[in-house]
């Protein structure tokens, strides 16, 4: 190697204690070398630091540096690696290509064996590793490094990565874990709008069956039209479509039916963490405007779209709906309508929804997560497949500490 472009790279761990960084940093700057990258952590009193250091200004040989810069052991205690590279080798080091992956679900045994086990098989490194939430629900926090990604057979480095989130996605489904994998840039990017498809996330599935049989069982002419779809989603798609059936209807008797409608545990809450945490929360319902009225009474949301059935001056509905009709599709319009008013853009957007053609609305957000999912092989960034809708706060990087922390003032309040 020249003597002209002397990189050494330094790694260093042991039990903490005060002025380690000094000691080392200040034996390198006396021989004239440049930190030009550091990574440093202390966690429950042990610490590690790896450095990589320019010594091109230095009169010293490399062995001459090596071997001032290994005495560092005695007089710190900590385990010394060294290592001597050339420039090719550093910026190898230095280009990464990150990922944030965030598991969480109900403690077992061998979670991360399996996961390490994955990440091995494609040759992904895991950068960094810290539990966010431990006891009977677990939640993990990894930083991995895919940029030496390598899969059989060969696959571009794109299909690679995508190839990689369905499998890893697949695999939680297996342990009964959530999974988010975010791009570590994309991370770190500040998300300041919130949009939730409300039929899909924030409503129990099982009441919003009962709304939906009991709609039937009141207008007939609707029954085979809601029965002929799969999901609750088609079926209130459908509801819209005929919505010519329910004119007669006194609008008090409909609403009288969303009595049935319950909310997801943790709904309310989730909401007002997120407002506290400064988000903005649209929410979207291709239902009628009855179904979000109870969250607009008792949470202060920003922007709720839903559709509103025409009625004369006795209460009595026409058949026909206020403009604009909202609809599975027209929610990448309203998305895209909210994101101008408020001056963001798509990558500052959390999208919840169930990973549903007829519910993701919006596929090129900052964030997509598929809640409690049907279907396999969603283009989400993860699933959360827990009843517990308030556990994707874990996915923005929030601990249990800060979460129990949120719950308590609320409580507070609320007593």
């Amino acid at each position: 190697m020249s003597e002209k472009h002397k990189i050494i790279t330094l790694s260093a761990i042991g039990v903490d204690s005060p002025g380690l960084v000094s000691k080392i940093t200040t034996k390198i700057f006396q021989m004239n070398g440049n930190i030009i990258d550091v990574e440093e952590n202390c966690r429950r009193g042990l610490f590690s630091i790896f450095l990589i250091i320019d010594f091109s200004a230095s009169k010293k040989s490399i062995d001459e540096i090596t071997h001032t810069l290994k005495p560092i052991e005695n007089e710190t205690g900590l385990k010394v690696i060294l290592g001597v590279h050339d420039e090719d080798e550093i910026t190898r080091l230095t280009e990464k290509e990150n990922y944030i992956v965030t598991v969480l679900g109900i403690d077992q045994l061998g979670i991360i064996a399996n996961i390490s086990t994955f990440f091995r098989k494609y040759t992904i490194n895991i950068e960094d590793c810290r539990m966010i939430a431990r006891g009977k629900f677990f939640a993990m926090e990894m930083v991995i490094d895919t940029s030496k990604i390598i899969t059989e057979p060969p696959y571009s480095h794109d299909e690679a990565i995508e190839k990689m989130k369905d499998e890893l996605k697949d695999l939680c489904t297996e342990l009964n874990q959530s999974v988010i994998i975010q791009s570590e840039d994309m991370y770190k990017r500040a998300k300041k709008l919130v949009v939730f498809d409300v039929e899909s996330t924030l409503i129990q599935d099982l009441s919003l069956t009962d709304f939906l049989e009991s709609i039937a069982e009141r207008v007939k002419p609707i029954a085979s039209k809601i029965e002929s779809e799969h999901s609750n989603q088609g079926k209130i798609q459908a509801l819209v479509k005929n919505v010519r059936a329910l004119k007669g209807i006194p609008v008090r008797d409909l609403e009288k039916f969303c009595d049935i409608l319950q909310l997801n545990t943790g709904t309310l809450e989730l909401i007002q963490i997120l407002k506290s945490m400064g988000f903005k929360i649209a929410l979207l319902s291709s239902g009628f405007n009855f179904f979000i009225k109870r969250i607009l009474e008792a949470a202060s949301v920003d922007y709720a779209f839903s559709n509103t059935l025409k009625a004369d001056e006795h209460g009595i509905t026409t058949g026909e709906l206020e403009k604009p009709v909202i609809t599975n599709t027209t929610k990448n319009e309203i998305l895209e309508f909210i994101m101008n008013l408020e001056n963001i853009s798509s990558d500052q957007v959390v999208a919840v929804g169930d990973g549903s053609t007829l519910s993701h609305f919006k596929e090129a957000v900052g964030l997509s997560i598929a809640f409690k999912p049907d279907e396999t092989g969603m283009k989400t960034d993860g699933i959360l497949s827990s009843d517990r809708i308030i556990s994707m706060l874990y996915f923005l990087g929030i601990s249990k500490g800060e979460l129990d922390k949120y719950l308590t003032r609320i409580n507070r309040k609320s007593a």
